[in-house]
């Protein structure tokens, strides 16, 4: 049968894509890094996409893909996990572009769903310790402090309903919040 010589080739090709979130490693954290600079929840459980920030000693962006997004696992827990996304969940929660700005501190980054630009602000506390911030356009304030984001899902075809943005103005304190439709 030399005619399903390929498909030998091809069947553990794509085993090891189907396989790929068992694979992967689970998200590991260095001793500079952000674990949740912001968070996208879902409709459909009660885990959710955190997006963590890898930092070296000087609070500086490590990498060309300093932003990544894994999956925080809160049902069947305690304990809370954490676990790669999918290589199918990276179109829904992936980072479509992120580079530094040019000036010390910031970081610019654009998710693949979300049709606004987030600026990180980095910084390091007097117990050189690294912090960082999100910054997005939230209800009309240009500089708000994203906190999180929640994706009303549509179970039937797992297709984004719309997004609802929360965030806090850096200048009042007051809770924004923003539904973006889809």
């Amino acid at each position: 049968m030399p005619h399903l010589a390929p498909y030998r080739l091809f069947l553990p090709l794509l085993t090891l894509l189907l396989a790929g979130e068992a694979l992967a490693d689970k998200p590991e954290f260095g001793t500079h890094d952000v674990a949740t600079v912001f968070y996208i929840d879902k409709s459909d459980d009660h885990n959710r996409v955190d997006y963590g920030l890898r930092l070296d000693a000087d609070c500086k962006p490590v990498g060309r893909e300093a932003l990544f997004p894994y999956w925080r696992v809160f049902e069947d827990a305690p304990p809370v996990r954490t676990q790669p996304l999918g290589w199918w969940e990276y179109t829904a929660y992936g980072v479509a572009d992120q580079n530094s700005t040019g000036t010390p501190g910031e970081y610019r980054v654009k998710l693949k769903r979300l049709p606004r630009t987030i600026l990180i602000v980095i910084s390091k506390t007097e117990s050189s310790r690294c912090t960082a911030v999100a910054h997005s356009l939230v209800a009309g304030v240009p500089d708000a402090e994203v906190l999180s984001a929640f994706a009303k899902l549509r179970t039937a075809l797992h297709t984004v309903l719309y997004v609802e943005i929360h965030a806090r103005n850096p200048h009042t304190g007051a809770m924004l919040s923003e539904r973006l439709e889809n």
